[in-house]
Formats: structure tokens, sequence, C-alpha cells
């Protein structure tokens, strides 16, 4: 089979550290116990490791010469235990040939977009050799299976928009099939953990291949001391690397603005999808997407509009709301613009069509969004439509005019506003921001905050 077409098709979940287990998991939920979904392997498997702070010091030119050809190394275990060995593992292990990619802990009672955003700031710019980032899912908190499903989720559709790169999955068969509910996240390559001597794992539903299998907790690998994680790639080294790629932006903003609609790849709705509904009667572009409203304390389901921008500037972002579908009177969109992140609460019934969230500092590039959660504090049993739609960025200037395309757009020029938070309002716009109702908070953005080590 060609390799574009295997790995159409190949499905990844990640596993993690021994010393990372949570004390709920049981040994049997990584064993050789017989699960009923054998697969074998497609041919040749490429060997591998994962690390974190466990494995104390790792001599990275030892473990390249003993054949280890990649590794994951963990971020973090949720947003109170950063590793303290990742950025050391994470640096050394690129300088001495190895391939890398990084995993996080996930914790489900913790904020998931924090937790993605501190895994994506402890990443940075990943290299065209970078593996996808690993969501390793073997703790439930406590919480319910559906809960802990719209968690992951949320995590892996953030990670995705800000990376360009489609997210790996660690799991064990046990554990996905009762704590996630054998929840579909199959457009993400598995990466299986299960302990035993036999040559093909027994993998979680509904997945129906392997891409990476994590197969001893107790390896040894020179340059480490102690025991290691042990994994398989499944295809040859060449896979590998088709499988890593570049990340491909979903679109660029150019210097005049642009619209980013629900219906582009720069658009990603997360969360249940039988919650979020599309509509193809309404909304700019003839569409647009709608869910309940809820008072819940964490999101469910959400959207995300990706922005990257050819040209750093001051924008006015706008966003849609259709009269025959928009109910919701406390939207927050968040706004990452630049080195800020920035809450605005509408009341999307004001207007039908346009309407403004205010004037932003944006910078060249990407990393930066706009996100609008479900959890607007209005209680689901009131069945409060919330509308994902469009968002419009027309460049501006200091007095809140637009701005001739056609003229530079230079951090020097005095008619550009100096960087800063915006609070919602050019010029011109008191009047309508006070009848509108928009609140906003301004404040350093999650994703650019340093990760702290222990």
């Amino acid at each position: 089979m060609a390799t574009s077409m295997k790995w159409a098709t190949i499905l990844l979940v990640v596993a993690a550290c021994v010393g990372d287990r949570d004390p709920e998991l049981t040994r049997d939920q990584f064993s050789d116990t017989v699960q009923g979904a054998t697969v074998c392997g497609a041919g040749a498997t490429v060997k591998g490791i994962d690390v974190s702070t466990y494995q104390g010091t790792i001599d990275w030119a030892a473990v390249k010469g003993a054949g280890i050809e990649y590794a994951f190394i963990r971020v973090s275990d949720g947003l109170n235990s950063p590793d303290a060995k990742f950025a050391s593992n994470w640096s050394k292990a690129h300088t001495a040939g190895v391939l890398r990619g990084a995993y996080q802990f996930f914790r489900p009672s913790q904020d998931p977009i924090a937790q993605a955003d501190l895994l994506i700031h402890a990443m940075g710019t990943l290299a065209s050799d970078d593996l996808s980032p690993v969501i390793d899912v073997e703790a439930a908190d406590g919480l319910s299976a559906t809960k802990v499903a719209a968690a992951v989720h949320t995590w892996i559709a953030h990670v995705q928009a800000a990376t360009g790169r489609t997210p790996i999955v660690y799991t064990g068969f046990y554990f996905w099939r009762d704590s996630v509910g054998a929840a579909d996240d199959t457009t993400s390559p598995l990466w299986h953990a299960q302990y035993t001597s036999a040559s093909c794992p027994n993998i979680a539903p509904p997945w129906n291949q392997w891409a990476f299998w994590q197969y001893s907790s107790t390896g040894s690998v020179a340059g480490i001391s102690g025991n290691v994680d042990m994994d398989r790639f499944n295809g040859t080294r060449a896979d590998l690397l088709a499988l890593a790629g570049p990340a491909i932006p979903c679109g660029q903003i150019a210097k005049e603005g642009g619209v980013v609609d629900d219906g582009d790849a720069c658009f990603v709705g997360g969360g249940p999808s039988q919650y979020m509904r599309a509509v193809s009667t309404a909304g700019n572009d003839g569409d647009l997407r709608w869910t309940h409203a809820t008072s819940d304390a964490s999101e469910a389901n959400f959207g995300e509009w990706s922005l990257d921008l050819a040209v750093a500037g001051t924008y006015r972002v706008e966003v849609y709301t259709a009269a025959a579908f928009a109910q919701s009177k406390q939207a927050k969109y968040g706004i990452d613009a630049g080195a800020t992140h920035t809450d605005v609460v509408v009341d999307q019934t004001a207007v039908d069509g346009w309407q403004t969230l205010g004037d932003f500092d944006f910078a060249a590039g990407g990393d930066q969004r706009v996100h609008l959660g479900d959890n607007t504090g209005e209680p689901v049993a009131d069945n409060v439509q919330l509308v994902f739609d469009a968002v419009r960025l027309t460049p501006v200037d200091r007095s809140g005019a637009p701005v001739d395309p056609g003229a530079p757009m230079d951090p020097t020029d005095p008619a550009k506003p100096s960087a800063g938070c915006s609070t919602g309002g050019g010029a011109g716009l008191g009047f309508g921001l006070g009848l509108l109702g928009l609140v906003s908070v301004c404040r350093p953005r999650r994703s650019a905050r340093p990760a702290s080590r222990r």
C-alpha cells in the first residue's frame, strides 16, 4: 500500500511513562489480557521511547547510538506539574538527531484549553520533522465518560487549530472503552499502550489500526539510567517522517483584512458532535452552526476561528449573528491577538448581521484566534441557541477609521495605534458598545505565559 494511502487510515493513541500512571489506573488496563481486537502491524516497525523527568538526565547521543529513532517527551501532568526536564529533553533530543514529539498527561477535571495552551507554548514552533502533539488519556478524575470524552475532544480540536497537526491520542483498551465511552476520535492516530510479549496488540475501540504501540515499561536503553517505556512505530522510518510532516496553515488573512466563515478550514467546531447543529438556510455565506448555551463551569461545545495575519496591525473584529438563530445574550468571545487575551461579552440578539467586538492589535503570523464556548451562564433548560458563524477582520487606524489597503502598515507609522490591549472601542464606537452591552476584559494571553518548571 502506498504511504499516503496507508497513513490516511492509520490512527494513533499515545502512552505515558510508568511514573505518570494515575492511581485509579489498574495494571489490567495495560496488560496482556486478551481483549478481542487484535491488530497486527503492517510489517516493518521503528524503535522509539517515551520519557519524562522520571528518567533523570538523558545522554541523547547514546540513545540515538542505541538505535532509537524517535521519542515522545512529557510536557506536564495537567496544569499543576510542568515537567522539569522537558526543555532540556526537547532541545537535546533534536540536536542528537532523535525525532521528537511532545505529550501531555491529560487531566479532564482541569481546563482543557489551558492545558493545551501550556503544551503549545512549551513546544514552540514545530520543526518539519517533529511528531504531532500527544494527549495522554488515562485519568478520569472522577468524571463521567461523557465529560471525559468532551474534554478530550476540546483539547484535540484546540491543538489542531493552533498547530495545523492532527494530535495523537494515547490510551489503553479498557480505559478508553469504559472511562471515555469508546468515543470516536479516530481522526487522530492511535498510540496504543499494552505491556505484553504477544506479537500483536489488542487495541481500543473504535480504532481499527495503530500507529504506535507502547509494549513495555521496563525497557533498557543506553544513555538512560533505569527503566524506560519502549515503543514501536507501525511502518518504516520513511513512513514515520511522512507522518510527521510540516504543519499546514489553514489560510492567511491579507493586509486588507478578510473573513473566516464557519465553513472554512480555519474554523473548528469542537465538543460532542450531536449537539453542534449545522444550518444551510441562514448566516454569512448562507450557513452557520449553533448549539445550546449552558451554565456549566466548563465548556463542552465551542467554536474557534484560527487567525494567521500577513501583516501586523490594528484590526476591527466583527462577528456575524443571524437573528433567525442567535438567541444568546451572554456570548463570551475570547480574542487572542498578539500577546494579549481579551474576553468580550456580546448580546447575539442585538444585531441581525455584523456586530463589532472591538479593535485589537494583531501580530503578523499565526497562533491568534477568536474562541466562543457554550458555557455562557444561560441554563441549558432554557434552550438558548448560541450561534457560531463568521468572523471579519478590517484594518483600522488610531481614530478607528478604515485603513487604505494600499497604505503601508508600519509599526512606526504614527497613524497606527500603539501596541497594547484593546478595550473594544475605537473612536465613534462608544454609543454602539453601550447600546449592545459589550463588556471587555483584557489580560495577558494564556498561551503566551511561560511554562513554569518544578
